[in-house]
């Protein structure tokens, strides 16, 4: 055989032994994502199968407590491995705390959210919610602009590191719904509240210490102040008053998962919070909604009462 042709056969073999490689690969990823999800769905039956129905009320029901969660996908996404299974055993924290409840999901979700709250039916509102019924899902083509965007990538932390919140637009647009969620919640209005919490659907991680074991909930720190939305900060909002860059730093400057106050403060608050997203797409800015919820506190400091604490000091012990 002649060298050039045994050089051919070679550069063939090796093709081969890439794709091959190649092969095994792909079929590892999807047996280990394979079983990711298996596991997802027997630690969330096993979940549900230790609750306990309602018995009786006996919660508190001079408030009502909002919360939203949609399916961007995230269990499908390498390194990204919290499924939407993940997030509704999360959920149940909060589906289960005897309140007046309004939950924004996907048709997807309905019936596990009726099947947590059977017993207190009275005390829910399930409001069927796809993507792109979401306030901001008319600027998604923005997002994604501004994300390809040298400004926006310039100097952009959190791009350089690939972090979800610089790099995919749906996670973005979902995230920064929670005031227009809100907003809906009060225009329905469906248990005559005059008090409005938020809770994110993930909000704890499955930390069961952080919510009653009855379910009787009452957080007096977050129904102490009608006139202002309360939330938590990680340092005096005044030190981020000539911060233009804030979008671009891998840093949170509050908690945007918990958030409280009433009727007027909090449709208040949508409105600033529809101007600063608006302003942010403008000036080729995007970020996750606690950027955007630090915009719009320095829009109108007087709409709010920030606390300083860490992540759950609003409802840790059962505030």
């Amino acid at each position: 055989m002649s060298v050039s042709a045994m050089s051919c056969l070679q550069s063939v073999c090796r093709r081969r032994v890439v794709v091959l490689l190649l092969m095994c690969t792909a079929v590892m990823v999807a047996v280990v994502w394979r079983s990711l999800v298996w596991s997802d769905d027997y630690k969330l039956e096993t979940l549900v199968a230790q609750l306990e129905e309602f018995g009786p009320e006996r919660g508190y029901y001079d408030f009502t407590v909002v919360t939203g969660l949609f399916d961007i996908g995230r269990g499908h996404r390498l390194f990204r491995s919290r499924t939407y299974k993940t997030y509704l055993a999360w959920l149940i924290q909060i589906l289960t705390l005897d309140v007046n409840l309004i939950v924004f999901i996907e048709p997807q979700g309905m019936d596990f959210v009726r099947r947590i709250r059977r017993g207190r039916e009275g005390r829910t509102l399930v409001v069927e919610t796809n993507l792109s019924d979401l306030p901001y899902f008319k600027d998604m083509d923005r997002i994604q602009i501004v994300m390809n965007s040298q400004q926006f990538q310039s100097d952009n932390v959190n791009w350089q590191k690939g972090k979800i919140e610089a790099t995919d637009p749906l996670y973005i647009m979902v995230t920064n719904c929670k005031a227009g969620l809100m907003g809906r919640a009060i225009q329905l209005n469906h248990f005559y509240s005059h008090y409005w919490i938020w809770l994110d659907a993930g909000l704890t991680h499955g930390n069961l210490s952080m919510f009653p074991p009855d379910g009787v909930w009452h957080p007096r720190h977050l129904l102490q102040d009608p006139d202002h939305v309360t939330f938590t900060a990680f340092q005096p909002m005044e030190q981020l008053v000539n911060v233009t860059d804030l979008h671009k730093r891998d840093t949170a400057p509050l908690a945007g998962g918990v958030f409280a106050g009433g009727t007027k403060t909090m449709l208040r608050y949508v409105q600033l919070h529809d101007q600063a997203w608006e302003e942010m797409l403008r000036s080729h800015a995007v970020d996750d909604d606690q950027t955007t919820f630090t915009l719009a506190y320095l829009k109108h400091p007087g709409n709010f009462n920030p606390i300083i604490g860490g992540w759950f000091d609003l409802i840790r012990p059962w505030t």
